[in-house]
């Protein structure tokens, strides 16, 4: 057995294994496809002019080589963890460490953000005043999706199963009827305005989140085999739909690139009010479906950090009936919650963008490492067709996407990663 294994092993004979194919499916599609969907085809539009109809194609031709990364390592490991168990496995504690920090902290700051969303949302279905209300429901939502998560990883995938289908549904609705109503004039009668890249940098964002579907693995059936497959359906799915929406939001409703809600507006445009109602509730579904992907996801980073001793072994327990991290679950809900009702999130949530990208860098680069080192391994899920190409040109595109974050978003990030050294050495002084 590989010095790696020892640690998913141990987790094996303590968390269900419970996670179809299905399940693991949607909550990769869950996992990408949030609000910003139903906000982009606007800024899109308004950036690239007709050649916004490539911008999706492109993006997800990008992330497809770094999903690919991810399904090459997700391969090669059945321990929960994702990225933290990657880097930590190619290139030490002290990397994978960090990477594993980053990932449990932005999911806390991003899980706030989204609750907060969630508010936000709901305000427009509610008479103005009403701000408690709001800060209610995000503690409801918080408090509940932790509550569901507490009895067992299964009804936590239910529950995003039951928001990835209802959000689809609206998304499939619009594509539908919206198709009867394109005008190919709309679709031509746009300029470029020379900001392509610049909408494919947004463009990229909406894809953001597609690395926490292997962070469970542990509880997967068959995490060796599903993890490849379900990165591969995920980002090809996903693409076809962004596509589909982008044509139909720019074909069927002109004003399109002035939009500040531009899936509702174009929806109620050749639907009248139902169709506004649809998309609205759409999006409530999806920020609610991001919230219960996180809320399954962020305390599984937190136990594998915990297990591995860099947090107290307290927070790395399992229930024994339900078989979860519950500790884990109580803590990362307990942050959230205080996060969620206090301050303001803008530089803290703009970091978790960064973040994305410092996983997606080690995880390249282990692709590289442990090939070289485990020549020989015949246990492989997945192997990466065309030697090094991949990694290589996956790492450049990361390298990109660092050269255009904004210097505020950097310094951000820095503070986040000098925030966490104290853990590090309270753990080797252990």
């Amino acid at each position: 057995m590989n010095p790696q294994e020892r640690h998913p092993d141990a987790q094996s004979h303590r968390l269900a294994r419970s996670l179809s194919f299905f399940d693991v499916m949607c909550l990769g599609i869950n996992s990408v496809v949030g609000a910003g969907i139903f906000l982009l085809p606007g800024q899109l539009c308004s950036l690239a002019g007709d050649a916004a109809l490539w911008v999706f194609p492109l993006c997800g031709l990008l992330c497809f080589f770094i999903a690919l990364c991810f399904a090459e390592m997700g391969g090669m490991h059945s321990g929960t963890g994702g990225a933290y168990l990657y880097a930590k496995d190619a290139f030490g504690p002290f990397t994978g460490f960090l990477v594993g920090w980053m990932m449990w902290l932005s999911s806390i700051i991003g899980w706030a953000s989204v609750a907060g969303g969630f508010g936000l949302y709901l305000a427009y279905f509610l008479p103005a005043g009403n701000a408690w209300v709001c800060k209610g429901v995000i503690a409801l939502l918080v408090t509940g999706l932790s509550v569901i998560n507490f009895f067992g990883v299964k009804p936590g995938a239910r529950t995003i199963n039951f928001f990835t289908i209802g959000k689809l549904l609206s998304l499939l609705i619009f594509v539908g009827v919206g198709l009867l109503f394109i005008k190919g004039r709309n679709l031509t009668a746009l300029h470029l305005s020379g900001r392509f890249n610049d909408a494919v940098i947004i463009a990229l964002y909406a894809y953001s989140g597609f690395e926490y579907t292997v962070v469970p693995a542990g509880e997967m059936q068959r995490p060796q085999k599903d993890v490849p497959r379900v990165l591969f359906w995920v980002l090809t799915s996903v693409t076809l739909l962004y596509v589909a929406i982008q044509t139909v939001a720019m074909g069927a409703f002109p004003g399109l690139a002035a939009s500040e809600k531009p899936l509702a507006d174009a929806a109620q445009h050749f639907m009248g009010v139902a169709g506004g109602v649809i998309i609205g509730v759409g999006a409530l579904l999806s920020i609610g479906g991001v919230n219960a992907g996180i809320a399954l996801t962020s305390p599984r980073s937190l136990y594998a950090l915990a297990l591995d001793k860099f947090f107290p072994r307290t927070v790395s327990k399992i229930h024994p009936k339900y078989h979860t991290p519950y500790w884990a679950v109580a803590v990362t809900a307990m942050l959230t919650l205080l996060l969620s009702l206090t301050g303001s999130f803008q530089y803290l949530v703009a970091a978790c963008v960064m973040v994305s990208i410092l996983q997606y860098i080690p995880t390249c680069l282990a692709v590289i490492v442990l090939r070289k080192r485990r020549l020989h391994q015949e246990e492989r899920g997945y192997r990466i067709p065309g030697g090094y190409f991949v990694p290589v040109a996956a790492l450049i595109i990361c390298l990109w996407l660092v050269f255009h974050v904004d210097l505020m978003v950097i310094a951000a990030t820095a503070i986040v990663v000098i925030a966490s050294l104290p853990f590090y050495f309270w753990r080797r002084s252990k």
